[in-house]
């Protein structure tokens, strides 16, 4: 469906309704905004200065009705932060008549920084606008509501309709279209609006301040065909602008991005861009994008089996979905993983319990998938299964093999559970391929650990005519694994392996001496789950 863009960069003579082109060089901004002077790093380590307004706001300064103007620039004023910006601004419109752009701007600046409790305020007071009547609708979606894409497509007609500039129009476009790019698949099919503003945005420079946006939409689009490559060079381009025209809320987003996206191949990379990441957040007040810096350092620290301090990560990023009024059932959901990889089924089911109302109202294949883990952990390996099929059953209707490979991972617990070796083997294989080709990095350390939790079992100790460091080749590429990689909390489960090998191989003191290290490490580290792992390993040896 093509819908009517009216004056939005279709004009001929480059002018935007209710704005004097002009052609002299325009004069520095003598609006000042007295949030904190930003210090930070850009990516390439040089450090630099900058005392200026902050781009994410004062840009369409030039754009907009002196009333307009005026209510943004006294919230600046009055602001210690961005997040303080948007609630003062809220509060004014609520309690105030102000023009429907206005009304569109409170509840852009609480949509970009993802404050909902702000949206909710807004329309409580009565107050609305056509021309955020998509965001709304983005918001909806996000809450789990039923949106379905044309009606999308309506609204954001009917507000570039109304929308009184092609600058506007554009701000309006692009706020919707950088979250609805991620959450309908439908988007694709809304190309030509794209390919218009992009001619946009190259003819006209006060266009330009949108560069990142496009940027960032085709970065998106490149990670979902799965052409990293290209989408990082996307993403280096789209933070490259949103620094270039202060947009730092943009900036921040962006770097979260790239550092989910290098996380895969470079740990190390990703580490410092998250670091960037939050010094800006913490700068301006941006309290999601510190969300999403926990939610990624939650992530890193699963890969390398430090899952306390995955837990304690995630649960930062719960209290932020919380205090910005967002669905925090998704980081509960994480956090009951954590649970399960460290054999905690009690606790992880008192997590999924919590939002059992969501997950009956609309089942979620990785809701059941740690529910049936769970299971597994309790050793109800029947209701396990039960919940599996349900899982697999939502998951060949998606086409997701990252969560396909989930279930293969949890029919694999469940075969070895009951000693059914070889068909746990084949299983843990069929998931290993999957993680492996997908780069999922916390999979494919968990499940090399069990096929080597295996070989040890199945190994033939009868027929063993001298010690052996490795039971086989699992176990050797295992132990090999974690010495190449930076991965401490796999590193000790490849040592309480070792530890297992050599007791069945009688060598009772050198094991008791690995499991002696693996305990100290679990009492000075953020890996106290260690300590309960060691003693369900090797009862014999707990110390």
């Amino acid at each position: 469906m093509k819908f009517k863009m009216t004056h939005l960069l279709y004009s001929d003579s480059g002018t935007t309704k209710g704005t004097k082109k002009s052609t002299k060089e325009k004069p520095e901004r003598k609006y000042k905004m007295n949030l904190s002077t930003l210090i930070c790093t850009n990516f390439a380590g040089v450090r630099f200065l900058r005392v200026k307004s902050l781009g994410t706001i004062t840009m369409c300064f030039p754009h907009v009705h002196e009333d307009t103007k005026d209510i943004l620039q006294s919230a600046m004023d009055k602001a210690k932060d961005y997040g303080d910006f948007a609630e003062i601004l809220c509060n004014r419109v609520c309690t105030e008549v102000v023009d429907p752009l206005t009304t569109y701007f409170a509840y852009y600046f609480a949509y970009n920084q993802g404050y909902f409790k702000l949206f909710d305020r807004l329309q409580v007071a009565g107050k609305h606008s056509v021309l955020a009547q998509p965001l709304l609708l983005n918001v909806n979606a996000d809450r789990g509501m039923s949106v379905a894409w044309n009606e999308c497509q309506k609204s954001i007609a009917v507000a570039l309709e109304v929308a009184e500039s092609d600058w506007i129009a554009c701000h309006i476009y692009l706020a919707w279209r950088v979250m609805a790019e991620r959450m309908y698949t439908e988007s694709y099919t809304d190309s030509g609006v794209m390919r218009v503003l992009e001619s946009k945005i190259d003819d006209d420079n006060d266009f330009s301040f949108f560069i990142s946006y496009l940027y960032g939409i085709k970065g998106d689009r490149h990670r979902k065909e799965r052409d990293f490559e290209e989408a990082m060079k996307m993403y280096d381009q789209a933070i490259i602008h949103a620094k270039k025209h202060d947009d730092l809320l943009s900036y921040a987003f962006l770097l979260a991005d790239k550092a989910n996206m290098v996380k895969r191949t470079n740990v190390e990379e990703a580490l410092n861009l998250l670091d960037l990441q939050r010094e800006v957040c913490e700068t301006i007040g941006y309290a999601e994008g510190l969300g999403h810096n926990n939610l990624q350092l939650g992530h890193i620290a699963m890969a390398k089996g430090e899952f306390n301090l995955g837990i304690h990560h995630q649960n930062a990023y719960l209290q932020t979905l919380i205090h910005l009024g967002k669905n925090n059932y998704d980081a509960a959901r994480l956090i009951a993983m954590l649970y399960n990889l460290m054999g905690d089924g009690a606790r992880a089911l008192e997590l999924i319990d919590c939002n059992r109302y969501e997950l009956n109202a609309k089942p979620i294949s990785f809701a059941l998938i740690n529910e049936a883990w769970a299971m597994v952990n309790l050793r109800r390996f029947s209701d396990a299964e039960i919940i599996l099929s349900q899982a697999k059953e939502l998951i060949l209707k998606s086409d997701d093999e990252v969560r396909l490979a989930l279930t293969y991972f949890v029919e694999g617990l469940i075969e070895k559970s009951r000693n059914d070796f070889a068909a746990a083997s084949y299983t843990f294989d069929r998931a290993l391929s999957i993680f492996e080709r997908y780069y999922s990095h916390a999979f494919i350390n968990l499940t090399l650990v069990y096929l080597a939790d295996i070989e040890i079992d199945t190994f033939s100790y009868e027929t063993l005519n001298e010690s052996l460091d490795f039971s086989g080749p699992m176990m050797e590429k295992l132990w090999d694994h974690v010495r190449k990689n930076n991965l401490p909390g796999i590193d000790a489960q490849s040592k309480l392996l070792k530890a297992k090998f050599l007791f069945k191989q009688g060598q009772v003191e050198q094991s008791k001496k690995l499991v002696k290290e693996v305990q100290n490490i679990s009492k000075s580290s953020n890996m106290q789950y260690l300590e309960d792992m060691a003693k369900l390993l090797l009862p014999e040896l707990s110390l």
